[in-house]
């Protein structure tokens, strides 16, 4: 079917919409967290892409208002949805140029709906948007009534940082060209640990968008992203299909491969190597240009800004540690277990005699149970040196995830 203006202002006029939902996921709790509505046409029983259809209706000027009918029939669906978490509404971004942002009608819209402004997430495609000043109104009017932003659709180049920066968005999606064979691409992984990054620094989650092979998820879970969305563990469906016990099977599958591939797959263990090896040298690079004083302070930032870190500590060149065991906050000790303090010998220790005997630098052990916590965890160490040319040795446990 050739699809024409004509078929779209009829579709819309008589609101011929249907609604699917796409669910998003966590492996680590192995749930959904939302759901994403996606809107087609119906013209004489066959579907109409909306990509057809917001093409045409943008030339038309009824843009917003079949934005309007789409987030109407997404609510009045959900709503009749108790199980599920949060609602993920796509926004036509390019209404706000030149317009005044903020009338509501979103939140108008839920009221109708009964759903609250906590479960509601408003995607947003900035690259739509000319008019910065009405994004940002439109942003901070509804952040201020309690909905959540999501930046779409987010990949390469200095302007999507910039947006970043500047909406501050509570999730980023990262766009499916990024995660497409980002097992394979090292500019993907590049591009994709740079969003990734930029999102932890703001406090943001994130989505790997349009994962569709298990290497993909195994990839983007090991590089830091937060939650899944693709045709890898559902397609779009109506309500009656999404939560099946084939779906929820399929995500408990995805989780028991992530596990068994992260073990065998070469590629996937050079890479954790190589996250490991990161952590510990921009740990050690800031170090090296404090004094001694800062230690303390300078480990306590680090671990606060990586999450993965269970804690961290530092040993002169004779053992001995020289600054408190940092630990990570909230994290659980077990009875019986306490973290080293300063003056602890750790001489005889796998990850300090290593360092000191030039047998390997970094140092990465193995899992075992920490004395710190009681709990799971793999001890990463390198070297520096001090303002005096003394060796220091620091050393970070990392989580079992």
């Amino acid at each position: 079917m050739k699809v024409t203006p004509e078929i779209v202002r009829e579709i819309i006029d008589k609101k011929d919409i249907i609604v699917e939902f796409q669910p998003i996921y966590s492996l680590n709790t192995r749930k959904f967290i939302g759901l994403e509505a996606l809107s087609r046409g119906v013209y004489n029983g066959e579907i109409v892409s909306p990509f057809f259809l917001f093409d045409y209706a943008k030339k038309d000027g009824t843009a917003l208002k079949l934005d309007r009918i789409c987030r109407e029939k997404a609510m009045k669906a959900f709503s009749a949805e108790t199980s599920a978490p949060s609602l993920f509404i796509n926004f036509e971004t390019s209404v706000l140029n030149g317009i005044t942002s903020g009338t509501g009608e979103i939140m108008k819209t839920a009221a109708e709906n009964n759903i609250s402004p906590q479960n509601i997430v408003i995607e947003l495609n900035e690259s739509q948007v000319k008019d910065s000043y009405n994004l940002m109104m439109f942003v901070d009017f509804y952040r201020s009534k309690g909905f959540l932003i999501a930046l779409d659709n987010v990949s390469a180049g200095l302007d999507t940082l910039n947006r970043i920066m500047l909406i501050n968005p509570d999730i980023i999606k990262i766009d499916r060209a990024i995660v497409s064979q980002i097992d394979s691409s090292k500019y993907n992984q590049e591009v994709f640990r740079s969003i990734i990054n930029t999102a932890k620094q703001i406090g943001a989650m994130t989505v790997a968008e349009g994962v569709e092979t298990v290497d993909e998820v195994i990839t983007c879970m090991i590089m830091g992203v937060d939650y899944f969305q693709g045709f890898y563990f559902q397609k779009p469906e109506q309500f009656n299909y999404l939560f099946t016990n084939e779906a929820r099977m399929k995500i408990e599958d995805a989780a028991q491969k992530l596990n068994i591939s992260t073990k065998k797959n070469p590629t996937i263990v050079n890479m954790k190597i190589e996250s490991y090896k990161r952590i510990i040298y921009n740990l050690v690079n800031r170090l090296s240009c404090m004094t001694t004083n800062d230690y303390n302070a300078e480990l306590r930032n680090y671990v606060n800004e990586h999450t993965e870190i269970e804690c961290a500590f530092l040993i002169n060149k004779k053992g001995f540690q020289i600054t408190d065991t940092v630990m990570s906050p909230g994290v659980e000790i077990l009875e019986g277990y306490h973290p080293a303090i300063v003056g602890v010998n750790h001489d005889i220790k796998n990850y300090f005699y290593a360092i000191k005997e030039q047998i390997e630098d970094p140092f990465i052990s193995g899992w075992y149970i920490s004395n710190a916590t009681g709990k799971s965890c793999k001890t990463i160490s390198s070297k520096f040196y001090d303002k005096n040319g003394e060796m220091i040795v620091a050393c970070v446990d990392l989580k079992k995830q």
